[in-house]
């Protein structure tokens, strides 16, 4: 649900959303989506995307969990061990008249906060914050949501001048009338790592109670199953009794959804495989819709589970694990394609463990630079001229240099024990922050979408597993063979290695991974060879990205994202001719997560100027009347 706070009257630019109402709060004014107040409870009002829990209440006593969390919130940061959940919240005291807002250790649900002089404003909508307030578009915000390295913005910058979104694991204090009284850190990850604790049957005691838990509000439940094994184990975990749905998008042919049809018989539940290939260039209409209901529009396979359900209410939808901490696949340095050939027997055949450098200043100080020196390569002139701005290339790099400064003191904080971790931990709060958090944005338009291995409790466990065990699925493998809730999971193949059961020996899977990249390889190869769209595309049957270019209205629905264009010419026309030579296989025909990205920003701007009309429109009307 979009909010606005502040304590500065809003003004109603009209048709923002249908139900959307304006309700006074002692000297607060907030906008609310669906126009309902939550219920104030012992002097508080809450609002929240995601989930918290109490886990010293009984599961099914939510009032008592709701009563637990409030305490919590108005008490010290970070909240006690017994809190958990993957949230940002918005927390309203009228009885200390103090506003706290805070989000989780990664900070998946984006939570935005502007302060100009005595005026403030909260709200979890970068484009409701851009329509509520005048404020100037931040070149540098633009910059990076329109250029590689990620294609989003870094630290506490959003494409707003003046508003910033919170921190991983940060906590800031309010009075009323808009006075900091704090600003507090949770840097609780990857403390007191163990080579022996957790053991698999503790974490997966925990995470059962967690799900239990984070479900404990409806007697439905959803899964986005996608075969991997952080959704098997997500999957294992949702209570027998709950009437479960698992989805998964694409052709119902695709070997993934094969394998995602094949988990969800085993545990009984109902399976839908979603496939309208139409909308991965979805008209511009659509785009502007989701972009202005969830911000979170990149991938638009979601697009395929979102829009084939018709729920009346919003029901719970599981994902898996984003951040991929249990089998440690952030840590760069040994996930190389280099380090992996060099080091193969030894560690996946030997199965030897890996040696790790202690943490110091000096090499943490080295790879801040390298990281640095990693972005800044696209900021070159040839880039810059593509922008319809004027842009300074020292100014742009210097902003940059300050917001990655943000994410190293947020790293530094966590006193993390091995070099290797650096990498890990800041692709958790950038990659996974602000890309792979999209999918449960999308998934927000039609379902309440939660991760729960993303929650306070679940990822202070998993980054407190030594690496050592977390690396090739060594603690995977323990915690699908001890527990009988997850063993009949591990008898089906993965995408990754099909036809071969994961409990058959790595150097079978290895084979058999193997083999299949080499096919893959082959037929990719063949294809783009011979231009001939109807050849082969992978050895078995997947999401088909040369014929996603070549769906009905492609061009047509580009031209639609730009007709009003905030970026510039060069930036339009540059994205138009990778699409088409996509199609033409003149370039290899990748996702279009990055034309859909720029897109989606393009329609940000515009709505964002597009509301402003309509407020500014609306105090004329008042004041002509």
């Amino acid at each position: 649900m979009k909010f606005v706070l502040s304590n500065k009257e809003l003004i109603d630019p009209g048709k923002l959303q249908e139900g959307g109402e304006f309700h006074s709060i002692n000297s607060l004014h907030l906008y609310l989506e669906n126009g309902q107040l939550p219920e104030k409870t012992n002097g508080c009002y809450l609002l929240n995307d995601g989930y918290m829990r109490d886990l010293d209440q009984p599961v099914n006593d939510r009032e008592g969990q709701l009563k637990g969390v409030l305490d919590a919130l108005k008490g010290d940061w970070p909240l006690p061990e017994n809190i958990t959940g993957s949230f940002s919240a918005l927390l309203i005291d009228e009885r200390s008249e103090q506003i706290s807002i805070c989000t989780d250790h990664v900070n998946l649900y984006p939570l935005y906060y502007v302060q100009t002089g005595e005026d403030f404003l909260i709200t979890n909508s970068v484009i409701l914050a851009g329509i509520f307030r005048d404020l100037e578009f931040d070149k540098a915000g633009i910059v990076q949501r329109t250029l590689g390295r990620e294609y989003s913005n870094i630290g506490s910058r959003t494409i707003l001048e003046g508003c910033k979104r919170l921190l991983p694991g940060e906590c800031r204090r309010y009075t009323f009338e808009g006075e900091l009284i704090s600003v507090q850190y949770d840097n609780r990850l990857f403390k007191n790592i163990s080579e022996e604790d957790p053991t698999p049957e503790e974490y997966w005691k925990a995470f059962k109670k967690e799900v239990e838990y984070c479900l404990n509000a409806s007697e439905k439940a959803n899964m986005a199953l996608s075969g991997g094994m952080d959704s098997r184990i997500a999957f294992g975990a949702i209570p027998q009794h709950k009437k479960l749905t698992c989805y998964t998008f694409g052709n119902p042919q695709n070997y993934e959804s094969r394998i995602a049809a094949r988990l969800a018989n085993l545990k009984k539940a109902d399976f839908v495989s979603c496939y309208k290939p139409e909308l991965y260039f979805p008209s511009s209409g659509l785009l502007r819709k989701y972009t202005f209901e969830t911000e979170g529009l990149e991938l638009c396979s979601w697009l395929e589970i979102t829009e084939s359900v018709n729920n009346k209410k919003k029901e719970p939808l599981i994902l898996g694990e984003l951040c991929e901490a249990l089998p440690a696949r952030k840590i760069s340095a040994f996930s190389s394609k280099e380090f992996r050939k060099k080091n193969f027997i030894k560690h996946y055949i030997l199965d030897k463990d890996y040696r790790f450098t202690p943490a110091t200043s000096e090499n943490f100080g080295s790879w801040k630079q390298a990281v640095f020196r990693r972005f800044k390569i696209y900021y070159h002139e040839k880039n810059l001229s593509k922008f319809d701005l004027k842009l300074d290339q020292a100014e742009l790099t210097e902003a940059l240099k300050n917001d990655l400064d943000e994410i190293f003191l947020r790293i530094e904080a966590h006193e993390l024990p091995y070099a290797e971790l650096y990498d890990e931990m800041f692709s958790w709060y950038t990659y996974t922050r602000m890309r792979l958090s999209k999918q449960l944005l999308t998934a927000n338009a039609k379902f309440d979408a939660y991760s729960p291995a993303m929650s306070l409790q679940m990822l202070r466990m998993s980054s407190s597993i030594h690496p050592n065990q977390r690396l090739n699925y060594r603690f995977i493998k323990r915690l699908f063979k001890e527990n009988n809730d997850l063993k009949k999971f591990y008898k089906v193949p993965t995408n990754q290695a099909p036809l071969i059961p994961q409990t058959f020996p790595d150097l079978v899977k290895f084979g058999m991974w193997g083999f299949r990249s080499f096919m893959d390889q082959y037929f990719i190869k063949r294809l783009m060879n011979t231009k001939d769209i109807s050849r082969r595309y992978r050895w078995f049957p997947s999401i088909n990205w040369a014929m996603v270019y070549r769906v009905p209205q492609m061009e047509e629905h580009l031209k639609g994202y730009f007709k009003r264009n905030h970026l510039g010419t060069a930036i339009y026309q540059n994205l138009f001719q990778q699409a088409v030579q996509r199609k033409e296989l003149k370039q290899w025909p990748f996702a279009n997560w990055n034309i859909i990205n720029v897109s989606s920003l393009n329609t940000e701007i515009d709505l964002i100027k597009t509301g402003r009309k309509e407020t500014l429109q609306t105090l004329k009307t008042g004041e002509n009347t």
